[in-house]
């Protein structure tokens, strides 16, 4: 089902028994989301994975795929949609071209990669970066996979070396972190193979930084911060100075945020969670350019412009974010549920940003 609002189109997704949202795409003409569909066969449940285009006018396209783990949904660098996952079977992982079918293409040999998400592309490598926050003693590690004539043809894993709790920046064909360490704020830069190339010590004291919206040497870079509510830039020159500026007071903490999603060349959205609800932004530089929080179920309201957007009975949590388009975004929402209950239905929302 499709409905049109002032805030774009909204595609509900609904099964017969239940489904679990788990990642989201870009594709070619609008998002990809893959979800585990469930079935109630009695004595016992099963779950298959399924792959669903929803074309800019609503058009669902679905894909069938296994019992395989752990989906990852990424870009190939010919911008082809692919996912890396860990087979059922075999428990290795392996890359996979989503298209018209799911289409193997090379086998990985690292049996399992704790955390990794997908963090961009740097000239023909898919980058993914880990962290793993419950082992203070393992190293964050860079993975990437390298293609030729649009077919993933090898990979690497490297360790980085510490300090870990990385956050990552890939643009423009470059990779950067940034840690806090005693002496500052660490920032490194690395090739695709996780090699450092530069290195430098920022200074400032400022408030806590949720993620790294743009790292750069050779221009300035933005970090997203907050502190009691109150959202904040920190800019950081090519000299390495640094300024804070305020963005907006919420009033609530981040419990959490999401890696920043690249919507183009200078623009992001975060996605968040507080104690009372959660929602988006979008970040263009240092300019805020909306900022939706759904507060105790009354609506993702933009706190910017006051117009709020209802979905069903507005219990909602947001599953993933993607670009959907030249300056779109595709939004996957869904009912907010305990792990022991289930939900059989989601809602994608595809919203073009008027000042990207």
């Amino acid at each position: 089902m499709n409905e049109t609002t002032p805030f774009g189109l909204i595609t509900t997704i609904r099964t017969s028994f239940a489904l679990y949202a788990v990642d989201s795409c870009w594709s070619k003409k609008g998002v990809l989301s893959v979800n585990y569909i469930l079935e109630n066969e009695g004595e016992s449940i099963s779950s298959r994975l399924v792959y669903t285009f929803i074309d800019d006018r609503g058009k669902i396209k679905e894909i069938i795929g296994g019992n395989d783990k752990l989906p990852i949904l990424f870009i190939s660098p010919k911008k082809e949609n692919c996912v890396l996952l860990q087979q059922e079977i075999s428990d290795q992982l392996c890359v996979f071209s989503v298209n018209d079918a799911l289409k193997k293409e090379q086998l990985i040999h690292h049996e399992k990669l704790d955390s990794i998400r997908f963090a961009g592309i740097v000239k023909s490598n898919s980058i993914f970066y880990g962290v793993d926050i419950w082992n203070k003693n393992r190293e964050d590690v860079l993975f990437s996979i390298n293609f030729q004539n649009d077919k993933a043809q090898s990979e690497v894993l490297q360790k980085i070396p510490f300090p870990k709790g990385n956050k990552i920046s890939v643009r423009q064909d470059e990779i950067h972190l940034i840690t806090e360490v005693e002496s500052g704020w660490l920032h490194r830069q690395l090739d695709e193979e996780g090699k450092e190339l530069k290195k430098r010590i920022l200074n400032f004291d400022l408030p806590f930084v949720h993620e790294a919206l743009t790292l750069s040497f050779t221009s300035n870079s933005y970090l997203l911060t907050e502190e009691n509510g109150e959202i904040g830039i920190v800019e950081i020159d090519l000299k390495g100075n640094c300024s804070y500026g305020k963005l907006y007071d919420i009033g609530d903490e981040f419990f959490g945020t999401w890696f920043p999603v690249q919507i183009n060349k200078n623009t992001s959205t975060v996605q968040f969670t507080t104690e009372f609800g959660n929602g988006w932004l979008v970040i263009k530089e240092d300019e805020l350019l909306e900022l939706f929080y759904n507060k105790n179920k009354q609506g993702y309201r933009n706190l910017l412009s006051n117009e709020v957007l209802y979905i069903d009975d507005n219990d909602l949590t947001i599953s993933s974010i993607c670009p959907s388009g030249d300056n779109k975004i595709g939004i996957i929402f869904h009912p907010r549920k305990s792990r022991k209950e289930y939900y059989n239905e989601i809602y994608v929302l595809q919203r073009e940003l008027a000042h990207s």
